[in-house]
C-alpha cells in the first residue's frame, strides 16, 4: 500500500473493533494516513490535491512547483492532471462513483475528486482528495479547502459530483494494480507513460495489465512498443508474435513483429553486435 498505514475503524471501536465489515463485506470505515495535507489556498486545488496524490505514489512535489501548469489552463483539469501525473513517471487511472471510490480506499489508494461548484455551461472547478470513510461509507473523508479528513456526507459528495460524472482518479507507481482494474483503462494509463517518454515505467504497467489480462492484444502490442524504442528488440519481438498470436486483427502486430524481425536481423549481423536485452522488471526500483 505504498507505505500508507490504513487504519480500519468499525462500529465496535471500544470493544477493540471487532468486526471490520458485515458479511465479509467491505469495513465500516477506512483512514489514510501518511499522505501530506495541504491547505488549499484561493485557487489552487489542483496543485494541492495532486501534490498530495504524487506523494503518495513516491513522487513528492511541492504546490508551489505544479502551479505553473496550471496557470492559463482554462476549462476542465482532469486531463491536464491524468499528463502532468504520467510526467513524473507515475501511473494515472480514472475512477467513476462512489463505490469505485470505496473500493479503492480499502486497498489503500487515496483518490483524487474533481467536482463541478457550478454548472455545465459555467463551471467553477474544485479538487479534493478522498482519504477514508466512515458509517459504513455514508460518510467520506475529504482533504478540501482547509480541512483534513472532513467528513462529507455521500447523498452531498455525489449531488456535487454529478457534473463530472462522479469522476475520480487514483495515482500509483507504475506496476501497482487499481483495486478498479478494467483492461481498456489500464491499457490507456500505459500508453500514457509511454507517450510521455517513461517508457520503463510502462513497460512495468503493461506487465502488470498483463498479469491480469494474459490475451490482450492492446497491452502486449503497447509493451512490444515500449521494448522496442528502449533497444530491447528481442523481448519486443517476443511481445508482438503474441499479439499477432490473439489479436482479432493480426495485421497491425504483423507488421510490427516484421519490422523487429529485420531490425534484429540487421543488429545481430552488423558490427553494433547482438541486440541489447534489457526488458528486467525486477532492476527498476521506485523510492
Amino acid at each position: 500500500m505504498r507505505g500508507l498505514l490504513v487504519a480500519l475503524w468499525c462500529a465496535g471501536l471500544l470493544a477493540g473493533c471487532a468486526a471490520p465489515g458485515t458479511g465479509g463485506g467491505p469495513p465500516d470505515a477506512v483512514r489514510l494516513t501518511g499522505l501530506p495535507f495541504h491547505p488549499q489556498r484561493g485557487f489552487v486545488c489542483g496543485p494541492a490535491a495532486l501534490s498530495t496524490m504524487l506523494a503518495g505514489a513516491g513522487a513528492p512535489v511541492a504546490p508551489a512547483d505544479l502551479e505553473g501548469r496550471f496557470y492559463g489552463a482554462d476549462g476542465d483539469p482532469r486531463p491536464l492532471m491524468i499528463d502532468i501525473a504520467h510526467t513524473y513517471g507515475r501511473f494515472a487511472y480514472p475512477i467513476q462513483g462512489v463505490e469505485a471510490m470505496q473500493a479503492e480506499l480499502v486497498a489503500g489508494h487515496a483518490v483524487l475528486v474533481v467536482e463541478n461548484l457550478g454548472v455545465a455551461i459555467k463551471p467553477l472547478w474544485n479538487c479534493a482528495v478522498a482519504v477514508g470513510y466512515r458509517d459504513g461509507g455514508r460518510h467520506v473523508l475529504l482533504n478540501d479547502d482547509g480541512d483534513e479528513a472532513r467528513p462529507t456526507a455521500r447523498r452531498v459528495l455525489q449531488r456535487l459530483w454529478t457534473e463530472t460524472d462522479e469522476w475520480g482518479m487514483v495515482i500509483l507507481r507504475p506496476g501497482e494494480l487499481p483495486a478498479t482494474a478494467a483492461e481498456d483503462r489500464m491499457v490507456a494509463a500505459a500508453r500514457g507513460l509511454q507517450r510521455t517518454g517513461h517508457l520503463k515505467e510502462a513497460v512495468l504497467a503493461y506487465d502488470t495489465t498483463l498479469t491480469r489480462w494474459p490475451r490482450s492484444a492492446p497491452a502486449l502490442m503497447g509493451l512490444g512498443d515500449s521494448l522496442y524504442l528502449l533497444g530491447d528488440v528481442k523481448a519486443a519481438v517476443s511481445a508482438f508474435r503474441s499479439a499477432a498470436a490473439v489479436a482479432k486483427d493480426p495485421a497491425p502486430a504483423q507488421a510490427a513483429l516484421d519490422r523487429a524481425l529485420a531490425e534484429l536481423g540487421r543488429i545481430s549481423g552488423g558490427a553494433a553486435g547482438p541486440a541489447r536485452h534489457l526488458h528486467d522488471i525486477s532492476a527498476i526500483v521506485y523510492p
